[in-house]
């Protein structure tokens, strides 16, 4: 059996106040403990997150990541960049970024960071529009039927902190729209919710088993793992 992570950066490792070791996260937790209890059957865990991944970039690599791997098992973790509230769509802030000459382009980055509430309030923009969210995890599940995967899970949206949607309104709203719309479409055969956001509530909240609210931290990386794996073995054992 083999089994693919597509995830943003919630699955990889972190550097800084915010550190996470590689031999921390959940994709490695979870393929050293399924080594531990299946010995030579265990099966290969293929860990491919990226930075800003977003629900496009999942259909984007299906072939390479999926198709390609033939995997029984495909765990799809995005949301938190599709959903959170922008002042730059990912163009205008390419276009920003190479703005010449510098100090244009500083000026222009200091305003917007002093007034980034009131322009998000204004703009109102994401990444990933909650509509076209819904369409692209539907064409997900069927990429994942034609793949004739045993399993493909989900793993929903950690609710971001107050301080986040006070920095970003609408963000925490937008989190659980789209954790809603995952919900939804979980209800379809062979699809699998993990509820993260639940889970951690559940286990003393967001200080306690993340790094900044969104992130995880070492415990909440083990008990991410600990609930994939018990999905694996259902599926094997």
């Amino acid at each position: 059996m083999k089994i693919v992570v597509m995830a943003d950066s919630l699955a990889m490792a972190r550097e800084g106040e915010t550190n996470v070791a590689f031999e921390a996260t959940y994709p490695y937790l979870l393929d050293q403990s399924l080594r531990r209890r299946l010995n030579s059957e265990a099966p290969l865990v293929i860990e491919r997150g990226m930075r800003r991944r977003t629900i496009e970039y999942v259909l984007d690599e299906w072939y390479e990541l999926v198709d390609l791997r033939r995997p029984e098992v495909v765990v799809v973790h995005v949301g938190i960049v599709d959903c959170a509230p922008r002042v730059f769509l990912r163009r205008e802030r390419q276009f920003v970024e190479n703005l010449r000459p510098g100090f244009l382009r500083e000026a222009i980055l200091s305003n917007v960071h002093r007034h980034r509430r009131a322009i998000v309030n204004m703009r109102k923009k994401v990444y990933v529009p909650a509509e076209r969210f819904n369409r692209l995890v539907g064409q997900v599940i069927a990429r994942a039927k034609a793949s004739k995967l045993r399993s493909l899970v989900f793993v929903n949206i950690i609710t971001p902190p107050a301080e986040m949607d006070e920095r970003s309104p609408g963000f925490i709203k937008n989190a659980g729209i789209y954790n809603q719309i995952l919900k939804a479409h979980a209800e379809a055969d062979g699809v699998h919710l993990i509820d993260i956001d639940r889970m951690i509530k559940e286990a003393g909240g967001a200080e306690r088993l993340t790094v900044d609210g969104i992130h995880l931290n070492d415990a909440g990386h083990a008990m991410l793992a600990r609930e994939i794996e018990e999905h694996v073995l259902s599926l094997v054992l």
